[in-house]
């Protein structure tokens, strides 16, 4: 799947949404790496990140010949500044109206309006792929997520208490949302 729009950001700036493509690796690494330095929202910590460039650059080819995969970026000044995918829950029949999607935006950047920009690119895509639903996890605190989703329709359907355990002993819990198409 393809995807590539110009927006204009709340603060005026410009900003592209894209497909990532294997010359983005690096980058797209750095960036992951950073987003799970910045929150405890994501789901792996900095030093388990362990892929190699070009692992990730084999990763990203794979992705880029999908029929129904998807990871875009937000550029800003040639800068990569977040990411989002869309992924089927499953390759089975029953399950193939079903995608799962995930975001991370450099903490810098939040507030900025490409939350919503992400959300809309990776919301038409899914349509366009045939999917019929799209469904997310995120930690129960992290109320600017939350908001951004239900903004775009999604409802919680339900809580995993005890989703992650954090290195220090303590706990988050997930809701777990979905959105019909």
């Amino acid at each position: 799947m393809k995807y590539y729009k110009q927006v204009k950001l709340k603060n005026g700036k410009a900003c592209i949404i894209r497909n990532q493509n294997c010359e983005d690796s690096k980058e797209v690494l750095q960036h992951i790496i950073l987003t799970s330095v910045e929150t405890e929202y994501m789901l792996s910590y900095f030093d388990e990140i362990l892929m190699t460039d070009e692992e990730e650059r084999t990763h990203l080819s794979n992705i880029e010949a999908s029929p129904d995969e998807l990871l875009i970026s937000a550029v800003i000044d040639g800068k990569i500044v977040a990411n989002a995918g869309l992924s089927p829950v499953s390759k089975l029949d029953k399950c193939r109206h079903r995608a799962e999607f995930g975001i991370s935006i450099e903490k810098k950047y939040w507030g900025w309006g490409i939350g919503s920009c992400m959300m809309s690119a990776i919301l038409e895509i899914a349509g366009k792929a045939g999917y019929e639903q799209v469904e997310l996890e995120v930690v129960t605190d992290n109320q600017r997520a939350i908001s951004l989703y239900k903004k775009y329709g999604f409802k919680i359907f339900g809580t995993n208490e005890m989703a992650f355990r954090c290195r220090d002993g303590q706990y988050q819990s997930l809701y777990l949302m979905s959105r019909r198409l």
